[in-house]
């Protein structure tokens, strides 16, 4: 298979936080790689995940936009779209503790 990408991404095992707006809740998942442009991620499990959406690396300290590019099972390419405001986020806190999900 050719490779696509614009530019390398960096093999990393962390995890991180995912939400769609208007959909409740906050998933986590196992990033596979990154770059500055996009992200590889494994989901835990099939979630129904909008083609946008947001994600934080660091638990909310800062958010970034997402388009989903392709998927396959449990693994999904995205692309960062543009950095978000960690205060606008009326779209995940249900239970006012987005924090500590």
């Amino acid at each position: 298979m050719a490779e696509r990408r614009q530019v390398a991404r960096s093999k990393t095992t962390n995890g991180a936080l995912i939400f769609s707006i208007g959909k409740p809740g906050v998933w986590s998942c196992a990033m596979r790689d990154i770059s500055d442009l996009g992200v590889g991620l494994q989901l835990h499990e099939r979630e129904e995940l909008t083609s946008s959406f947001k994600i934080t690396l660091d638990n909310f300290e800062s958010v970034k936009m997402c388009q989903r590019i392709w998927s396959r099972g449990h693994y999904i390419g995205a692309i960062f779209r543009q950095n978000c405001d960690p205060a606008d986020l009326e779209c995940v806190i249900y239970r006012g503790d987005a924090c500590n999900i």
